[in-house]
């Protein structure tokens, strides 16, 4: 996958951004599928990774 010069920076805020609407999800603040759900926790743990150097 191509990586923008800038993506090491807004990684962090995305983390924040999934981790966001997975709280609000399991405060009942906010309404989405199961599979938005599963997606958005897939894509933290990705973000995760990258931000920790993991492959």
């Amino acid at each position: 996958m191509p990586t923008l010069r800038s993506e090491k920076n807004t990684q962090p805020q995305l983390r924040r951004m999934v981790g966001t609407l997975l709280e609000v999800n399991g405060r009942s603040y906010w309404e989405t599928s199961e599979e938005n759900i599963e997606r958005l926790q897939e894509l933290c743990q990705e973000v995760e990774d990258r931000i920790e150097g993991v492959e």
